[in-house]
């Protein structure tokens, strides 16, 4: 049994010999099996992580055999420089030296750019249209190095620093979505909004002026917002403040051709009109009230050689007639006035279409009145604009109503009614 087991292992050496030459094999004929990525993992694990992880392009456009291209004994293992993939040509960043310093070959997206010194030149290398926005308006943005807004590249959450950790807001319920309605990162001193930036975001700076516009901007608020008149903010040179001829074109209106709007009108209050603004201001006011312009015209009168301020001192108000003028009797209240008499035409007395009260007549004409009052006939129960109709001193005749309700042969001896009847005032039946 000893025997036996000592010459088991020399016995199945001779065995295994005699088959692998039985079978024609050599060892000179055995071929490498070709590797894969996949195989990398098995040997070099902290780079596979690495490029699987972070690795961008280079793991989805590449992979490990896109760069390392044969492994020693079989090839030689080569490292190849960055410029075979990225030529200089093509990019100016791809023109820097010192790939390395800022980028891992197996993991060359850039988790934190707190780490580098100097992102700037490497950043604007590739972002040139940046490097022109923040060369064309310095400000103090364009001073600092990249990596103090963007820790990461990118321009998603997170990726950056927004606004608003860093400046406070103008009001406290801003975001950033708000600061990018009016400033653009790169060039933050150069003020850009849209048609669509409300006015309340404005008011964030200038309050003042917005509260004025909501409370007394008239069609200034509800039919236009800020930007559609200032295009520009300071420091532009142009598009800040419009002129009012590019919405009031001169051509439309004669109160448009009017210089210096700003004297009298407020462009955020556009109708709180300083009415001293001009001596005079006539000329002004009947630009644009061309109606009060001919009535005055039309019927000459103390009034109509007044300035309008007289009467007028704060736009659409007007004094009443009894704050300048005394009463025809002391019940007379201002629309009393206005029943006979028009401000812009007070000697052309037009009656108003609901009447005017007897008594109110008889304040002036106080002989009649008195007769009327002790008359019996059906005279005195009408109004005395029944008879003298819409214009002062107009009177019907008898007949208007009455027709010929004698006679023709009386009509014809008797043409005045009066010499019977005692006149209107004082009929005798």
């Amino acid at each position: 049994m000893r025997i036996i087991t000592r010459q088991w292992p020399l016995r199945a050496g001779l065995f295994l010999l005699l088959l692998i030459c039985s079978c024609g094999l050599s060892w000179g004929e055995v071929t490498p099996v070709p590797l894969d990525d996949a195989d990398c993992i098995k040997c070099h694990r902290q780079p596979s992580l690495q490029i699987r992880e972070h690795g961008g392009a280079h793991n989805t456009e590449l992979g490990c055999l896109g760069c390392h291209e044969a492994h020693p004994p079989a090839g030689e293992a080569v490292i190849p420089e960055c410029e075979q993939c990225h030529p200089a040509d093509e990019n100016t960043h791809f023109a820097l030296s010192g790939c390395q310093d800022c980028h891992s070959p197996h993991a060359p997206v850039i988790p934190d750019f707190s780490e580098l010194s100097d992102a700037k030149r490497a950043c604007l290398s590739c972002h040139d249209s940046i490097a022109t926005a923040m060369e064309q308006k310095p400000s103090l943005h364009a001073e600092q190095d990249c990596s103090e807004c963007h820790q990461q590249h990118g321009t998603e959450p997170g990726q950056f620093l927004n606004c608003l950790e860093c400046h406070e807001a103008h009001s406290p319920d801003m975001v950033y979505a708000d600061c990018l309605g009016c400033h653009n990162p790169h060039q933050p001193t150069v003020y850009q909004w849209s048609d669509e930036t409300p006015s309340k975001k404005c008011g964030a700076c200038h309050t003042d002026q917005v509260d004025e516009l909501a409370n007394e901007g008239s069609a200034h608020a509800s039919e236009i917002h800020c930007s559609e008149c200032h295009s520009q903010h300071p420091p532009a040179e142009s598009g800040v403040i419009p002129t009012c001829a590019d919405c009031h074109d001169p051509s439309e209106h004669e109160h448009y051709k009017v210089e210096n709007c700003t004297a009298c009108h407020r462009p955020h209050a556009p109708l709180n009109i300083n009415m001293d603004a001009v001596s005079p201001i006539k000329p002004v006011c009947t630009s644009c009230h061309e109606e009060p312009a001919k009535e005055m015209q039309h019927t000459p009168s103390a009034h109509a050689e007044m300035d309008c301020n007289e009467c007028h001192q704060q736009h659409g108000e007007a004094l009443s007639c009894l704050d300048c003028h005394d009463g025809h009797g002391d019940a007379m209240s201002y629309n009393d006035c206005l029943r006979c008499h028009q401000p812009h035409s007070p000697t052309r007395l037009q009656f108003a279409k609901s009447g005017v009260p007897t008594p109110l007549c008889g304040s002036c004409h106080d002989g009649q009145f008195e007769q009327l009052s002790t008359n019996t006939s059906r005279h005195a129960k009408l109004q005395c604009v029944f008879c003298h109709r819409r214009t002062h001193k107009v009177t019907l005749s008898c007949d208007n109503c009455h027709g010929e309700p004698h006679d023709s042969s009386i009509h014809q001896h008797f043409d005045d009614c009066g010499k019977c009847h005692k006149g209107p005032h004082n009929l005798r039946n």
